[in-house]
């Protein structure tokens, strides 16, 4: 059984590296592109008041960035998510209309972003009612104030970083193939299947948790070489992120095509001839 399991995780890797060499070019407008929309925000932000033409960009840059960043996160998934030979490729929307499509994703995220900090924000007062209501042996070892605020940070953490994208990403295919299309049992399938989970959750360890302790240290040496340090770790922690988005956005791709289609449709069945042999459909005589 591991023998088979190993197997069929190996070609599953073989596919998503054939993905990547498939979808390369988008894979490098995606580090490019969301580096150069980055600087764009970075020059919004010194952009004077004095002229009408500058209030203009300051309203138009940030739509400007918005639109960019959706293009480009629903272009790179399109291009893992190639139609196999038995798929209608008919059935692919426009990549403008699976860009806006996206975009109801997107806000969804936002809005369950926006309560997490509230949770977030949250997590100093409930941790000190929590540690009111259990007795003085508790507080004193598993229930104790910094326990408790450790563990509701580690709750926040893991619903930001892993159950929100692991819910919202398989979701993102409608990207390729719109609402009407989505083939939903394959999404619904892909939250149950081993291989997905463990994978969201080593992309926000790799990708997000641990570049944080790169800056933990305390600052040491000239001022040149501290603005040095910090401009390397950044540059890293960025490449870093953005490997993990890209392997995560394949491998999405990879466990929605590895699942088959539960429904299939009398106008997705294409009938062949069969040669007259002689024999009946089942084969015999």
């Amino acid at each position: 059984m591991m023998r088979g399991i190993r197997q069929r995780l190996g070609a599953m890797i073989v596919d998503w590296l054939r993905r990547v060499k498939r979808a390369w070019m988008w894979i490098i407008a995606q580090i490019v592109g969301v580096a150069a929309l980055i600087t764009l925000g970075l020059v919004w932000t010194r952009i004077p008041e004095k002229h009408a033409w500058q209030v203009a960009l300051i309203l138009l840059v940030p739509a400007v960035i918005a639109a960019g960043f959706v293009v480009l996160q629903a272009g790179t998934f399109r291009a893992f998510l190639r139609p196999r030979a038995e798929d209608d490729s008919r059935l692919r929307v426009a990549l403008a209309w699976g860009a806006a499509i996206l975009v109801i994703w997107i806000a969804i995220g936002w809005v369950l972003w926006a309560l997490l900090d509230k949770f977030d924000d949250s997590t100093v007062g409930w941790a000190s009612y929590l540690n009111s209501r259990f007795g003085a042996n508790a507080r004193a070892h598993w229930a104790s104030y910094e326990r408790l605020n450790r563990d509701l940070n580690w709750v926040g953490w893991t619903l930001r970083w892993v159950v929100l994208p692991g819910l919202l990403m398989p979701l993102a295919s409608s990207a390729a193939w719109g609402l009407r299309h989505l083939p939903w049992r394959r999404v619904l399938r892909l939250y149950i299947d081993w291989r997905w989970w463990p994978s969201v959750l080593s992309c926000a360890l790799v990708g997000e948790a641990w570049p944080h302790t790169w800056f933990e240290a305390a600052p040491h040496g000239s001022v040149h070489a501290q603005i040095t340090r910090v401009i390397w770790k950044l540059l890293a922690a960025y490449l870093l992120a953005m490997v993990c988005w890209v392997k995560l956005l394949g491998w999405t791709a990879t466990l929605l095509d590895d699942v088959p289609p539960a429904v299939a449709t009398n106008k997705d069945v294409v009938p062949l001839p069969l040669p007259d042999t002689g024999e009946g459909v089942g084969g015999n005589a």
